[in-house]
């Protein structure tokens, strides 16, 4: 079953009844790429079809290899049901991690694992076709290194920084040149969908659905990489608010008496006190000051200019300048975070991103903030937390905005 261009082939197909069954095919494998497996009965209330037509279609699809028996669900009474999940190889997605100065590349199975190893390259995140054409590039390279059948990766998932709006997959602040979004040209480039989720909105959702525990349904995602990103799950779903824009906390200016300019041109904002490019500014100061320090032998070796991951590793070693920089940072991202705490009152907090990579300091300071300027009844049921799937977070969150989006303009 092709399902590369499932548009295309439902326009092929003629009669009502062959329509419906292709519909409901597609219907199942999304149900069963959401939820990893389950029964026919659950599959049937879930998509709203028969238990025999789940039956006859689960069989044909068994038939074509795309779906497998997955052991048995609980018994409910009588004989333990069959679960049905996707077969391994019955599809694939590519998976792109675009940062500032990095892109990273994996392509995934039905069951979120990696089937080619985890590439990445160099690059400077701007507005110029050529880096577009240096990412278009990797991309071609991933797919056909991969040894693949390219019919078989069916869908493209890109998280990267900037004003994103998901549903045109226009990125105004980075890639944004001549006709047509983003998401058009690669989609024109490779004949795959494309789909393209702001980063911190990406993670989040990454950490929500394979992350952090299942009954969380209110979930405030605040990364910290070079800039701060904030992704905000309400009652289980991504808040992307009006614009598809919600999240921008980094360039909320709080901080306006400092007179540090950020990025965006503002004084005061968030992101220029506590995000990494802050946090390096902070570190060039202190190995000006400390020329022998844990930090700066680790700048040094690394023949590289200062990056917030210098900082995290010297903090880590015990360099006590280096814990004091992210300690700083802690506590104003924490006093950022009260104020999203007594608006909008979140099950969890999660802490990501590379500068999360310090742990408790980074961590410790956010929650003294959190008790300082925060009011007690509203943070009392509010958890703090590290994310936990890590350095990858960034490809499961390309991941994470496929298993949302992909058939849904066909089952709708």
């Amino acid at each position: 079953m092709n399902l590369t261009d499932p548009g295309k082939i439902l326009g092929e197909k003629e009669g009502v009844v062959e329509i419906k069954n292709y519909l409901n095919k597609i219907k199942i494998i999304k149900h069963l790429y959401t939820n990893s497996h389950d029964t026919a009965t659950s599959i049937g209330t879930e998509i709203g079809i028969s238990l025999p037509t789940v039956n006859a279609l689960l069989t044909s699809l068994l038939k074509s290899g795309q779906v497998v028996k997955q052991g048995q669900g609980e018994s409910q009474g009588g004989r333990k049901p069959d679960l049905y999940g996707l077969a391994a190889d019955s599809f694939y997605i590519l998976s792109l991690d675009i940062s500032k100065y990095k892109v990273r590349a994996a392509i995934y199975n039905p069951a979120h694992e990696t089937v080619t190893d985890i590439e990445s390259i160099k690059i400077s995140l701007n507005n110029e076709e050529e880096t577009l054409q240096i990412i278009s590039d990797f991309i071609e390279k991933t797919i056909s290194g991969s040894g693949l059948n390219r019919d078989t990766i069916i869908a493209i998932g890109i998280s990267m920084p900037g004003l994103i709006d998901s549903e045109q997959g226009v990125n105004f602040s980075y890639l944004n040149f001549g006709e047509g979004s983003l998401k058009e040209k690669l989609e024109k480039q490779f004949n795959i969908k494309v789909y393209i989720e702001n980063d911190a909105r990406a993670m989040t959702l990454a950490e929500f659905k394979f992350g952090q525990n299942q009954n969380y349904k209110n979930v405030l995602g605040v990364f910290i990489g070079w800039g701060i990103g904030l992704g905000i799950i309400i009652d289980g779903k991504l808040y992307r608010g009006g614009a598809g824009f919600a999240g921008e906390l980094g360039h909320s200016p709080l901080f306006e008496s400092r007179g540090i300019t950020c990025s965006c041109g503002k004084t005061g904002c968030l992101e220029a006190v506590a995000s990494g490019t802050a946090i390096v500014r902070m570190a060039e100061e202190a190995i000006k000051l400390d020329g022998t320090s844990i930090l700066s032998r680790i700048v040094s070796k690394s023949k590289e200019s200062v990056e917030p991951s210098h900082v995290v590793e010297a903090a880590l070693a015990g360099d006590q300048r280096a814990i004091t920089i992210i300690s700083k940072a802690g506590m104003d991202l924490g006093q950022g975070i009260s104020i999203l705490i007594q608006l909008l009152n979140p099950d969890l907090i999660i802490i990501g991103g590379m500068v999360a990579e310090a742990e408790q300091y980074l961590t410790t300071p956010i929650q003294q903030a959190l008790n300082l300027y925060s009011m007690a009844k509203s943070r009392e049921k509010s958890e703090l937390a590290l994310y936990k799937l890590g350095k990858n977070v960034g490809l499961l969150g390309g991941i994470a905005v496929v298993v949302e989006k992909i058939f849904e303009d066909i089952v709708n």
